[in-house]
């Protein structure tokens, strides 16, 4: 529900207290269990005197009230006939009361499916020896991870757990997830994290078919995202191409999709991990090595082919114990999730190993020859990538790219950056950032040596990316819990990559295109385009191409409250065209995740 941003938020307003009360009578009523939560000395209220309200619709046009204290969303009411009831509780309220729900159980990994959109299936549930609990259809229910207590996301259930057990073959949906840690509504508040979720695997590989769980979602992309819920890895590395590498539509035989993923392995280990890098990066998690290393490296003509899914192996950790089998890694496993702790850097695949254009590296628009699967194999062509781009979802050649940026920013920030002879006006994907910050963590032997995955926290560390309740009570962090504060300090850029012409680096994340349906004079409908600009698409031919595809009339105005400065213009186009304009847009090069669509007649599905 919360997938993306608030389509619409009034303004908050305190409650009066006779409204306070009346809210927290409401609450006891549907959640009996906050009674004696509450009873005890020093809880704190559930209506307290600074709880503020405002009304939001959402994305998707479901309409709701939102309640805010100290800074977080701590309810929400929905104006949803569905619900048993209407008053659901944030992520940040059942931190506080973790009990305060029926617990249904997943694996770690699922969650991240979550955080993505989907809702939970049936074949990603555990089943506690003792059963699931009595919970009816539509009733709320908390979504927790195996031996962890604390709710990551809330929703209703899909179906009666009563006709639910381990042994039957039910398959679709479970529960219907309403909200989840970190989607737009955790994002109002402090942005805070569960306690203790770093030792809680939210990535990776779960045991259930991942095509069961993130209902709806292509695997191949379901897979490529991965490292954006944990922060958005991006980035190009230079390599030199030797080898040419073109677009290919020949399907790939599975021997063929497991050449290639291994060669793109020892390229990833070789020309982005790299032999220099190896004790400040390591030890890794898989799904990280996977997705913002190895994904990037796939050589281009070939790139979208070759997926872990369409392998042998089927599933990213069986794909490492392969790796380790075959003595070029070692990994091990710790709760749940498998780290790669070593490189065997003298293993035979890695010698002689030839550079080659990457997925990332190179724009999908080459006209060499691709080199054979059975040469990759043989051979190891490896070569050099970058992180994850934010273009082509599924584009063609033409397909504009989209890299995500983060410039040092502020006085702390910059001081570890010129720690490292960095300057603080260069611009640096998440994998750089990581580097520069994995150097200064070696160069002043930060990394607790009881733990590798800890670093210890030093002044600088500690002025930079602490807050300041956490001064005298926070002394190590985990690597990559230090690497995401690191990049929400950054000043975030994006680099447009643009078919035929040169990169352009612009300020800010890049902005989506917006396409809205409204009724204008009556019944009088209209489609809406706002935002081509950030594209660098020719609005007037827009309006031209539109109005053929769209057998309709277009017409294009300034933005109201748009800065003149940036001189966007907004596409009329009479009727409701949502599709017509998707679909140029999309032939236009914009990758489908930029495009955002709203109906506000509440016709199109």
């Amino acid at each position: 529900m919360f997938k993306k941003s608030l389509a619409n938020i009034k303004s908050f307003s305190p409650l009066r207290s006779s409204d306070r009360r009346r809210f927290r009578e409401d609450l006891l009523i549907a959640f009996p269990v906050l009674k004696d939560a509450t009873a005890e000395e020093g809880a704190p209220s559930l209506a307290p005197e600074g709880l503020q309200s405002a009304k939001f619709a959402t994305h998707i046009n479901d309409l709701g009230v939102v309640y805010m204290v100290d800074g977080n969303p701590v309810w929400i009411k929905l104006d949803k006939s569905t619900l048993s009831v209407k008053t659901v509780p944030s992520v940040y309220t059942l931190w506080k009361y973790p009990n305060m729900l029926p617990k249904i159980v997943t694996w770690g990994p699922v969650v991240g499916k979550l955080m993505g959109g989907a809702d939970l299936m049936i074949p990603g549930l555990i089943f506690p020896s003792e059963g699931l609990p009595d919970v009816k259809e539509g009733e709320l229910v908390a979504i927790t991870i195996k031996d962890y207590p604390f709710p990551m996301a809330v929703g209703t259930m899909a179906i009666s757990t009563s006709k639910l057990t381990a042994q039957s073959n039910i398959k679709g949906k479970a529960v219907l997830i309403i909200h989840v840690y970190k989607d737009h509504l955790w994002a109002m508040g402090s942005k805070a994290d569960p306690p203790d979720l770093t030792d809680v695997p939210v990535q990776g590989d779960a045991e259930e078919d991942e095509e069961e769980v993130a209902e709806g979602r292509n695997v191949s992309d379901t897979t490529e995202r991965t490292g954006e819920s944990e922060v958005a890895s991006a980035g190009i590395v230079e390599a030199g191409a030797e080898t040419e590498l073109s677009e290919s539509s020949k399907k790939l035989s599975t021997d063929e999709v497991d050449a290639f993923l291994r060669t793109s392995l020892y390229h990833a280990l070789m020309f982005k991990l790299t032999p220099k890098h190896p004790a400040e990066l390591l030890p890794m998690s898989a799904s990280m090595l996977y997705s913002s290393y190895i994904l990037p490296s796939r050589p281009v003509g070939v790139g979208s082919e070759v997926d872990v899914k369409r392998s042998s192996w089927k599933k990213v950790a069986k794909f490492f114990k392969a790796m380790e089998k075959s003595g070029i890694l070692k990994t091990k496993e710790q709760r749940g999730e498998i780290y790669v702790t070593g490189v065997n850097w003298q293993h035979n695949e890695l010698a002689n190993l030839k550079s080659y254009k990457t997925v990332e590296s190179h724009p999908p628009a080459s006209s060499s020859q691709a080199p054979s699967a059975n040469a990759a194999s043989s051979s190891s062509n490896s070569a050099g990538g970058g992180g994850n781009s934010g273009g082509g979802d599924g584009g063609s050649g033409g397909s504009i790219q989209v890299i995500d940026l983060y410039k040092p920013h502020g006085t702390e920030v910059t001081a570890i950056f010129k720690d490292r002879n960095r300057s603080k006006d260069d611009l640096f994907t998440v994998i750089e950032a990581r580097n520069v910050l994995m150097e200064y963590v070696k160069e002043h032997g930060l990394v607790d040596p009881q733990n590798q995955r800890l670093v210890k926290i030093d002044a600088l560390l500690c002025d930079a990316l602490l807050k300041k309740d956490e001064y005298h009570t926070v002394d190590k962090l985990p690597r990559e819990q230090l690497l995401q504060r690191l990049i929400e300090k950054m000043q975030p850029w994006h680099q447009l990559i643009i078919p035929g012409k040169n990169a352009v680096d612009k300020k800010g994340a890049v902005k989506p295109v917006h396409i809205t349906v409204e009724r204008r004079q009556g019944r009088s409908t209209v489609t809406l385009v706002t935002g081509a600009e950030y594209f660098d698409l020719a609005v007037d031919e827009l309006v031209e191409e539109f109005k053929k595809r769209c057998a309709s009339s277009a017409a294009v105005t300034p933005l109201v409250g748009a800065s003149p400065k940036l001189q966007l213009q907004e596409i009329m186009v009479q009727g409701s065209h949502i599709k017509n304009v998707s679909d140029l847009l999309l032939a236009k090069g914009v990758p489908k995740k930029y495009i955002e669509v709203m109906d506000k007649t509440g016709k199109y599905k």
